[in-house]
C-alpha cells in the first residue's frame, strides 16, 4: 500500500521539527498511521528525542544532502521500515529537488508541501535572501506563518508570500502556537476605508468574512470584481456575481457569489467579467440568518484575470 509523503520546507530554525512533532502528535491526523518515517536532512534547536520517536512510532533516518534521496533508497528504506506515511524534513538552504517534485515512486506518491514561516524574521530574509525565500514558497501547498506579534505587518507577510505563491492557503499563529494578532489585521484590506477595494487575490478572504459577519459591512461602499454567474428568476435588475473556487479539481468547482442589484442585466451576457461599485446593505434570510446584497450604483466590464479562481488565504 502506498505511504502518502509530506514534504516540510522552511529555514533553519523556522519550525519545521516542532510542526511535525505537533502533526504527529494530533490524533485525529495520526488515526491509522502505526508506522511514520521522517527524512530528515538538517537539525535545528528542537530535535527528537528517542522516547518520542517510540511513543509514536516514528523512526528517523538522516542525510546530509538532497542527492542522498535516491528512488533506490527509497525503495531500501521502505523495505526497512515498512511506512504508512513518510515525513520529510528539508534543508532550508537547497532548492527542493526534481525527485521529490516529479520523481516520486508510486508507492511514495507526494501529497502535500508545507512551509513554516519565523514572522519576526520574515521581512528581513525577504529583502536579504529572496532567492532563497522564493525556492522555498514557490511550490508549498500550505504555508504557516508562526511567531507573529503585533509589530508584523500582515499585508506585508500576505502580501509578500503571494507574490510568490498566489494558491497556497496561509495560516498565522502567535508565539507557542497563540492566535495571531498582526498588525493592521488578518484582512488584506481596509474596512474602514471610504471605499472598500477588493483586490483580485482578496475576493475569497472577502467572501467568507462577509459570509460569516454580513453586519460588519453594513452600508459600507465596495468595489467587487467577478462574473455573471446566474440570474434570479423574477428579478428583471438582479443577478448573482461571483468566482468559483475549486473543490479538489479545476473540473470541480462552487461559486461563490452574492446578490447585486440595480442593474441593467439585459445589457450583459452570462460569464462575462464586471468590475461593480456600490453599497452594500444586509437583507434577512428565509432561514432567519443574514446576506450581504450590493446596490450598484456603477458598473463596467473587467478583463477576466490569469487566474480567475478563488482562495481563501
Amino acid at each position: 500500500m502506498a505511504a502518502p509523503v509530506y514534504l516540510f520546507t522552511g529555514f533553519l530554525d523556522s519550525g519545521k521539527t516542532t510542526l511535525i512533532k505537533d502533526t504527529l502528535s494530533d490524533p485525529t491526523f495520526m488515526e491509522g498511521m502505526e508506522r511514520t518515517l521522517i527524512l530528515c536532512f538538517e537539525q535545528g534547536e528542537v530535535s527528537y528525542d528517542e522516547k518520542f520517536l517510540d511513543d509514536h512510532g516514528a523512526f528517523i533516518e538522516f542525510f546530509d544532502a538532497s542527492t542522498e534521496l535516491t528512488v533506490e533508497k527509497m525503495k531500501e528504506l521502505d523495505t526497512i521500515y515498512h511506512p504508512n506515511q513518510v515525513f520529510i524534513e528539508y534543508n532550508g538552504t537547497e532548492s527542493v529537488s526534481e525527485t521529490i517534485l516529479s520523481g516520486m515512486p508510486a508507492f511514495w506518491p507526494l501529497v502535500q508541501i508545507l512551509t513554516t514561516v519565523d514572522a519576526s524574521t520574515f521581512e528581513m530574509y525577504a529583502t536579504a535572501m529572496r532567492s532563497l525565500m522564493f525556492e522555498q514558497l514557490r511550490y508549498s501547498d500550505t504555508i504557516i506563518c508562526n511567531r507573529c506579534s503585533e509589530e508584523i505587518s500582515g499585508t506585508m507577510l500576505r502580501g509578500n508570500i503571494k507574490a510568490i505563491n498566489r494558491q497556497a492557503q496561509i495560516f498565522y499563529e502567535g508565539k507557542f502556537g497563540e492566535p495571531a494578532n498582526l498588525k493592521g489585521g488578518l484582512l488584506p484590506f481596509d474596512i474602514n476605508a471610504d471605499v472598500i477595494d477588493i483586490k483580485d487575490d482578496d475576493y475569497g478572504l472577502w467572501y467568507m468574512d462577509a459570509v460569516e459577519d454580513p453586519k460588519k459591512y453594513e452600508g459600507k461602499r465596495i468595489i467587487v470584481r467577478g462574473m455573471y454567474a446566474e440570474d434570479i428568476p423574477g428579478y428583471k435588475q438582479t443577478f448573482i456575481l461571483g468566482r468559483r473556487a475549486m473543490v479538489c479539481c479545476a473540473q470541480d468547482t462552487s461559486l461563490c457569489g452574492i446578490t447585486v442589484t440595480g442593474v441593467k442585466i439585459w445589457e450583459m451576457e452570462k460569464g462575462e467579467w464586471v468590475e461593480v461599485e456600490g453599497t452594500l446593505k444586509t437583507v434577512p434570510l428565509d432561514n432567519g440568518g443574514e446576506t450581504v446584497v450590493l446596490y450598484a450604483e456603477r458598473i463596467q466590464r473587467y478583463e477576466k484575470p490569469t487566474d480567475e479562481f478563488v482562495y481563501f488565504s
